[in-house]
């Protein structure tokens, strides 16, 4: 598609956007072959959907999400292999798996385990030996199709995968005493830490993942109602609906994060993508739980307590910030339409169910709060993120490229980006993908050979007339401009802040 489109952001993203949408629609169908019933398919889906961490996910030209539609389509033939135990779907189901394995690092890890848990699912019915054969065929055609060839043309791929994410040093350590050591006592303590902290409730429901790339930090990987409909959807499961395709949905929440441990940063949601659907599908069996339940022979009066505590908390809140800040925050704005859902709730309480009740006041919280994160995220959030994603790093390149054609640039050079006190900023790392991006997008490739790396205080043999981004405060470039070697001749904007990129002519 990117031959039919305009080539750009949007086109780039457009492939992550489409895999998002495909993860809802997957939802969906699984959701409703799970609980047969529509309302329940539609709220599995709609909870995908208003998953903060999924929507953002979702946003970025990337391959963190392409995981999740291979395990939602794994899982979805296999309910209906189980269904019907027809050989097809099995076959489909551990295939998916098979092609999923590419779809990024983690599935290398994630995808065989899956599979280890089809096999044991399988080992539970009649003619455990056949399926099994059939499912082994179905994941292992895939892998000796594309991975064997690969592997024979890059035999170092191993070590050198492992060197990268620090699994051990395969520089110095053989095959054998990296696996020694990544089995040492410390490491799986450093890997056991790194997992819980996957169920952190702060992460997954309060602030998000800590990297400001992947959460605005005022809403958490999930909207906050989760966190009552998970852990009653999790009860369900482990007492009432203790089937094959549930619990599987059960463990790919706990093994969510496996993956991830490997890799020695905390809480990195990007690294467990898998956990966001199946939590959307154990907190639908929470609604499940809920809707038949009945939890108290008069719950008017306790729900009229509970909005009026909810009530007033919100008013002293929101009292308090707006002495100290002058506005009202968020919290307060959801602590407000609480305890009107709670007196709402207490109308007819005595003549409906309660679990019902709670159900609707529960699912109704989680659009107010997407709502609100929505809104931060295109507000708020640019401004608080922009640091993180490396500033106005398009405007400044894409001026260059206007500047190169109004002057006709000999050369276009690129000197290192730093701090005044000389720190290397990581930008310099993509700063050449990100330039021939720019230059595809305006067809501009033949300034590809025009362009140079520098990192020097003398530009005295720099072609009069050539192009030079630089940054404030870099002491480098400063020295240039000072000795009236380089002129600076546009500074980039910023949304929020003083400009910090600068481009400079010889």
């Amino acid at each position: 598609f990117m031959t039919l489109l305009p080539f750009g952001e949007s086109t780039i993203r457009l492939s992550t956007v489409v895999v998002g949408l495909t993860d809802i629609v997957l939802t969906y169908f699984l959701a409703k072959k799970l609980f047969k019933g529509q309302f329940l398919a539609v709220s599995a889906a709609s909870l995908l959907a208003m998953t903060p961490a999924h929507f953002i996910l979702s946003r970025y030209g990337l391959d963190y999400l392409y995981p999740v539609p291979f395990v939602l389509a794994w899982l979805l033939c296999l309910a209906a292999f189980i269904e019907r135990e027809q050989p097809l779907m099995l076959f489909v189901a551990t295939a998916c798996l098979g092609f999923g394995f590419y779809s990024y690092i983690s599935s290398v890890v994630m995808m065989p385990l899956y599979f280890l848990l089809t096999l044991l699912v399988l080992s539970q019915r009649r003619r455990p030996a056949y399926f099994c054969g059939v499912a082994a065929a179905g994941f292992g055609l895939p892998l000796l199709m594309l991975l064997g060839p690969w592997l024979v043309r890059h035999p170092s791929a191993l070590a050198d995968t492992a060197q990268r994410y620090g699994l051990y040093d395969s520089q110095k350590l053989n095959a054998l005493q990296g696996l020694r050591e990544f089995s040492s006592y410390q490491n799986i303590d450093r890997m056991a830490s790194l997992y819980w902290s996957f169920f952190n409730p702060g992460l997954l429901f309060f602030s998000g993942d800590q990297q400001m790339m992947f959460s605005t930090r005022t809403a958490g990987v999930y909207t906050l109602p989760m966190a009552f409909l998970i852990p009653i959807g999790i009860y369900q499961i482990v007492r009432r609906r203790r089937t094959a395709i549930n619990l599987l949905v059960l463990a790919g929440f706990v093994t969510a994060p496996l993956a991830a441990v490997l890799v020695p940063e905390p809480a990195t949601i990007n690294r467990a993508v898998a956990i966001m659907p199946f939590g959307a599908l154990l907190a639908t069996c929470g609604v499940e739980c809920l809707w038949s339940a009945q939890l108290l022979e008069r719950p008017r009066p306790v729900l009229l307590m509970l909005g009026a505590i909810s009530f007033f908390v919100a008013v002293a809140y929101g009292l308090r910030t707006i002495s100290m800040e002058s506005r009202l925050t968020r919290s307060t704005l959801l602590l407000m339409a609480l305890s009107v859902a709670l007196f709402v709730a207490s109308a007819g309480a005595d003549r409906t169910k309660q679990g019902r009740a709670l159900a609707l006041c529960l699912l109704g919280l989680v659009p107010i709060q997407f709502g609100i994160f929505y809104a931060d995220y295109f507000t708020g959030y640019r401004l608080r993120s922009g640091p993180w994603l490396g500033g106005n790093l398009r405007g400044a390149l894409e001026a260059l490229i206007a500047r190169e054609r109004q002057g006709h640039a000999p050369f276009v050079y690129f000197s290192r980006i730093r701090s005044t006190s000389g720190l290397l900023d990581t930008s310099n790392r993509w700063m050449d993908a990100y330039w021939k991006f720019y230059l595809i997008k305006h067809r501009r490739e033949d300034l590809l050979k025009r362009t140079i790396q520098i990192d020097t205080t003398d530009v005295h043999w720099m072609p009069p007339g050539s192009l030079v981004l630089a940054n404030v405060g870099d002491q480098v470039t400063g020295v240039l401009v000072n000795a009236h070697q380089l002129t600076q001749v546009e500074l980039i904007p910023e949304i929020d802040r003083p400009g910090f990129f600068l481009i400079l002519q010889r």
